[in-house]
């Protein structure tokens, strides 16, 4: 098996960055566990369906998991693109289940939510977006699945900048806008 591994420097600067400001170092757990759950529910959406990983690219906001091979359906990709949403609620609700209910454990829980609501976002190249772009390319022409992805995109991008100039505005948060930013960039070198 085969399986490049690529990382930008813009993930090494988003992790130092990240390191320098958050005041304990303990909410970096709280963060990067869902992160790699989602991240494995990729993988085993991949291993169940039977999909070859062929790339892990390390970026600013995600780790993008590149399959390949021929024949892989509209069904199969939209598995693997909810992967790692699916991970995330289960994981949430497991632990809301089984788990003590300590306040590690609510954060814990809020968090793997946070990452499945984030995914979820119709933006590029986050998984919302993946299932938009595959069933446009399911049920519509490759221009108008285009337009129709671009249109989406935008659409969801437009308010999430929005509130990041508000939470900038309210109280210096920059974090949003710096995903934004990261979005609409990935969406304009797509095209």
């Amino acid at each position: 098996m085969n399986v490049r591994l690529r990382a930008s420097f813009w993930f090494f600067m988003t992790l130092a960055l990240f390191a320098i400001f958050v005041e304990r170092h303990l909410l970096l757990w709280y963060i990067a566990l869902p992160i790699v759950v989602h991240e494995l529910g990729h993988l085993i959406a991949m291993a169940a369906c039977n999909v070859r990983v062929t790339e892990i690219h390390f970026t600013p906001v995600s780790l993008q998991i590149r399959g390949g091979g021929r024949g892989v359906s509209h069904g199969k990709e939209l598995a693997v693109a909810l992967g790692g949403v699916a991970a995330n609620l289960m994981t949430a609700l497991c632990l809301w289940l089984f788990a003590f209910q300590s306040m590690r454990t609510i954060l814990l829980i809020a968090a793997n939510l946070a990452v499945a609501a984030f995914n979820l976002l119709p933006i590029g190249n986050l998984d919302g977006g993946r299932v938009v772009e595959i069933l446009c390319e399911r049920y519509l022409t490759p221009e108008a699945a285009r337009r129709v992805s671009l249109l989406v995109n935008f659409l969801a991008l437009v308010p999430l900048s929005a509130l990041s100039v508000y939470l900038f505005l309210d109280g210096g948060n920059f974090s949003l806008a710096l995903v934004c930013g990261y979005l609409a960039v990935q969406i304009i070198l797509q095209e």
